[in-house]
């Protein structure tokens, strides 16, 4: 076993909501067990499947959430299900479920049942609201989350290019993953605390909060200047309208540019390059020398021409010779590519990013998905095990943790 958390045991109980917070932890090197009623976790029927064919253990989804651990089958609702599971929770140092406010506690196996036989125990509750207040029972999916949360309100388009567009969510379960990013924060904040103290607690984590935490300026704009941010297309919201950063290079890719010549330095290196080629001729003039009049979303006309220049540049390239001539003079600029050519890029094959796993359908033909975005220097990362097949380590698990014959 390798990672930084290589000795810590973690028994999680989630489906779409927390799984991910269980993956982080034993993408780290934690031991984690999932523990899964008989039917399997709601996760499983998460598509798309290996060759479209729906099943408990083809889920390529739950593949991807549930590398590095285990599972463990129980029957929470049966009096020896629930005391198993009590006895796993007890002899882990971290639990996590996603189950609903006082679901496991009305089972007999919540919090106040176990702590007392572990007080170190750390236990994470993820929920959509929170464990009280008035919304703690309703109902929500990532996409409800993230319209309840404020997210959604600030994604979509500028009236120009889809006038009366309603706001848009983003893609890849970010409300869920967010409020999982909070979870592990705060377990490996309490892990810390209980190493001083001996202490463990109680932690919950709201997902609508995790995601209302992160609007980037929407609640700053709000609580200081009763202003709210709109939309805008490719870039932040903003409390005006500011300058485009897509812009439709010569081959008809999309170009991003996050600035132009920010600082002197880049400026002029940016500078010399268009007006090689005979744009920007007026950037030679004395008003375009400080940094604050060429940036976005200051209102200068300065910046007008300057992007609207750099819209005529951009369409006489194309985007590769963007992307690399903005890179080349230390600009933040990139190409917004197809799913498939980000899967193919060689920067990320040289980086070893990429893992293969296998599984149910799968044997002998490995599918590919991220490894992990980090580099230990001393406990490398490491994919110890594909997901479990359903109930594949209820035996192994319960004779190791806790000494039953099997």
């Amino acid at each position: 076993m390798s990672g930084p958390l290589a000795g810590l045991r973690v028994v999680e109980r989630c489906g779409a909501l927390g799984q991910y917070a269980g993956k982080l932890l034993a993408d780290m090197g934690a031991d984690v067990v999932k523990v899964e009623p008989p039917g399997g976790s709601e996760a499983r029927a998460i598509g798309p499947f290996v060759d479209d064919v729906p099943g408990p253990n083809r889920s390529l989804n739950f593949w991807y959430f549930n590398t590095n651990k285990r599972s463990v089958v129980l029957d929470l609702a049966e009096p020896d299900g629930a005391a198993t599971w009590r006895e796993l929770a007890a002899a882990a140092d971290v639990v996590i479920e996603d189950g609903r406010p006082g679901e496991l506690d009305r089972l007999g196996a919540g919090y106040r049942a176990v702590a007392p036989q572990a007080p170190g125990l750390i236990w994470c509750a993820m929920t959509p609201f929170g464990q009280d207040g008035p919304w703690a029972e309703y109902e929500a999916t990532d996409m409800v989350l993230l319209a309840l949360g404020g997210a959604m309100m600030m994604n979509g388009y500028d009236p120009e290019d889809a006038e009366e567009a309603p706001p848009i969510r983003g893609h890849g379960d970010q409300g869920y993953l967010t409020a999982c990013h909070y979870a592990v924060q705060g377990i490996l904040a309490a892990l810390l605390w209980r190493d001083r103290t001996g202490e463990g607690q109680f932690i919950d984590c709201s997902a609508h909060e995790a995601i209302s935490s992160t609007t980037e300026v929407a609640l700053p704009y709000w609580f200081t200047q009763r202003v709210n941010v709109i939309r805008q297309t490719g870039r932040h919201a903003a409390a005006t309208r500011t300058e485009r950063w897509l812009y439709r290079a010569g081959d008809g890719r999309w170009v991003l540019v996050f600035g132009v010549g920010r600082d002197n330095a880049s400026w002029k290196r940016i500078k010399e390059w268009f007006q090689s080629e005979g744009f920007g001729l007026q950037f030679d003039e004395p008003r375009f020398d400080d940094p604050l009049n060429r940036q976005a979303a200051r209102g200068s006309p300065e910046a007008a021409e300057i992007f609207a220049e750099l819209g005529r540049f951009i369409a006489a390239h194309t985007a590769e010779e963007v992307y690399r001539g903005g890179q080349e003079r230390r600009q933040a600029w990139g190409i917004v590519r197809s799913p498939e050519e980000a899967l193919f890029d060689p920067h990320w094959d040289d980086r070893g990013f990429w893992a293969e796993v296998e599984g149910e359908g799968r044997e002998g033909r490995p599918v590919r998905m991220p490894g992990a975005p980090y580099r230990f220097g001393a406990t490398p990362w490491e994919l110890r095990r594909p997901a479990p097949k359903l109930g594949e380590h209820t035996g192994e698990v319960l004779a190791e943790w806790l000494g039953r014959e099997t």
